[in-house]
């Protein structure tokens, strides 16, 4: 979930690792003692991202004569493999990928299964994606310097151009589109390479169909053509190029609202301003550019990705040196350089255990939100924590400290190492990235008396988030040191209906919590809302023209308009979708 704030948008929380089944690897098979999850003939380090049909991981494979590469993994969920229209979607992506070749484009080693699970392997690229990229120049108040944006859009266009003129075997061509173009699939590379990721929605004259029910790409991002439901063509990934553009120049989202109705909104209604009424140095030859790219009907745009480029390349003539030098010098200027060493290092298959443990926080046992204890790493207290009877760093905004409950063998030998080499590394090579987070009088307030929470759930295994960000637990359990004297908890299971729960809590008490989690039988669509309501359902707050997953059963619901509750009752669900409408103050059935 994203949110937007003074015009820019925040992810929630950054990917960190998942230790799963722990298997430590013994130092003849790599180098040092590395712990993840064996998967076939790849040991899975790490947990990079999860989305709704697939978790993606670092992995490590080893070879003939001590060969070791790192590799992404793109896992099918479990609960996904048994469809064969999304194993079908899965297996198209796979071959399509392992057959794009492309500088600007992120390559595919392999497809294959392990255990009844669809998987492929990729390339790691030792980077940052250009969302991070984004929101780390708004933080630090800057914007992309703007040969470094032109030329982002030059390789972005070029990848592009390279997709849609692919081909079959038989050199029939594909019509491939993308359909996902955004900041988040365009990864930066402290090489200075720039590559597009993720076809994982991409369309084909070979894939027409698409599964059911699922969005296809980012909302924000889309033309106008694809809001609709229309059909599709490379024009559609031009527009969406466009729009990545304009955010680069003026380093703020082009139709990002705070909700889905009102962003669908704007992409089909919305004035474009160009680029130079928001920022002073950027010629008009550009915003002609990005006119043409963004035009509303298709037949106004760029007829090829590579049109676009050309132009692009012109301007950029005329701007100071672009080359990859200097791109990777401004992504090391943002994330600084010890993050950029150990990926390169990553990528490298150097230290692996150490350079890992530097760039990806760990779920288990360590958080490494350690920006608000920030002047305790700079001074004497850097060694504090380790000290028996030191108070824990605590997950930002959460109270909690970062230490997790009853650990196993091989977690606290990982933990001991990675809680030092942390520490070490920030206090070193982070402090000018974290400072950004520190206020600049941070107020006195005296903590309460800590308190812990166990938390049970039916079924277990349910994922705990505590104010929005996950603690890397799962059900049964416990929280300990709480410091603050109320927790919103979330309970997420796959198959389940979420559930959101805030617990009061006493200092110096344990608090027990236990939660039922229902079978997610179907979803609720609430038609006919004011302009800008949400809606609260059991407690959860969505936003209007939002699909709510429910649990069949009786629900309470509470629509609120401009800060003010305008409707509230319960109401009755079967299985299956639910369609309502709010007429005259009320919810009936549509």
């Amino acid at each position: 979930m994203t949110k937007l704030e003074d015009g820019r948008r925040h992810e929630l929380s950054e990917p960190e690792i998942s230790i799963g089944t722990i298997i430590q690897a013994h130092s003849e098979d790599f180098e040092g003692n590395i712990i993840g999850e064996r998967f076939g003939k790849y040991l899975l380090i790490g947990e990079i991202a999860v989305g709704g049909m697939a978790e993606v991981f670092l992995g490590v494979h080893k070879g003939l004569e001590g060969f070791i590469k790192v590799v992404v993994i793109k896992r099918v969920l479990p609960h996904l493999s048994n469809n064969p229209e999304f194993v079908r979607m899965f297996c198209d992506e796979a071959r399509l990928a392992a057959r794009l070749e492309h500088p600007n484009i992120v390559r595919t080693y392999e497809f294959g299964e392990v255990n009844g699970q669809y998987f492929t392997a990729m390339e790691y690229l030792p980077g940052e994606d250009l969302f991070k990229a984004l929101n780390n120049l708004s933080v630090s108040r800057q914007l992309m310097p703007l040969h470094i944006a032109v030329g982002i859009g030059v390789q972005l266009c070029n990848g592009l151009h390279f997709a849609h003129q692919f081909t079959d075997t038989a050199g029939k061509p594909l019509n491939l589109v993308h359909r996902d173009i955004n900041p988040a699939n365009i990864i930066i590379t402290y090489g200075g390479e720039v590559k597009i990721i993720d076809f994982g929605v991409a369309k084909t004259n070979a894939n027409v169909q698409t599964l059911n029910g699922v969005i296809k790409g980012k909302v924000a991002y889309m033309p106008p053509e694809q809001v609709l439901g229309r059909d599709v063509d490379q024009r559609a990934d031009i527009f969406s190029a466009g729009v990545v553009l304009w955010e680069v120049l003026t380093g703020r989202p082009l139709f990002l609202r705070n909700n889905e109705a009102a962003t669908l909104y704007a992409i089909m209604n919305a004035p474009i301003p160009p680029p130079s009424k928001l920022r002073a140095d950027v010629p008009a030859e550009f915003d002609r550019v990005v006119a043409r790219a963004l035009a509303r009907s298709p037949g106004d745009r760029y007829d090829t990705a590579e049109e676009m480029a050309a132009e692009l390349e012109v301007l950029l003539v005329r701007l100071p040196r672009y080359d990859t030098r200097v791109v990777a010098g401004k992504l090391e200027e943002l994330f600084g350089s010890t993050r950029a060493e150990a990926k390169r290092s990553i990528a490298q298959t150097r230290a692996l255990t150490r350079n890992i443990s530097l760039v990806m926080k760990l779920r288990s046992e360590v958080r490494a939100d350690l920006a608000e204890r920030l002047d305790a790493v700079v001074g004497d207290d850097v060694g504090r924590w380790s000290q028996p009877g030191a108070a824990a760093p605590t997950a930002r905004g959460s109270g909690i400290p970062v230490q997790a409950v009853s650990p196993s063998r091989s977690q606290r030998r990982l933990v001991i190492g990675l809680t030092a080499i942390l520490a070490v590394a920030i206090a070193a090579g982070l402090i000018y990235t974290l400072s950004l987070s520190r206020p600049e009088h941070p107020a006195q307030v005296k903590p309460m008396a800590a308190a812990s929470l166990q938390i049970e759930s039916t079924p277990s295994g349910a994922a705990v988030f505590v104010g929005g960000e996950p603690t890397g637990l799962k059900t049964p359990a416990t929280l300990t040191g709480v410091t603050k004297p109320q927790l919103e908890l979330r309970l997420e299971l796959s198959g389940h209906a979420p559930v959101i729960r805030s617990v009061n809590l006493s200092p110096g008490t344990v608090t027990s919590a236990k939660v039922t989690l229902l079978p997610l039988q179907g979803r609720l669509v609430i038609s006919d809302l004011p302009s800008n309501a949400s809606i609260g359902v059991d407690g959860q707050d969505y936003d209007a023209g939002e699909v709510i997953p429910v649990a069949a059963g009786k629900h309470e619901i509470r629509i609120v308009h401009d800060g003010k509750t305008i409707a509230q009752q319960s109401i009755e669900t079967a299985s299956g979708d639910q369609g309502w409408k709010f007429v005259h103050g009320r919810l009936v059935r549509n």
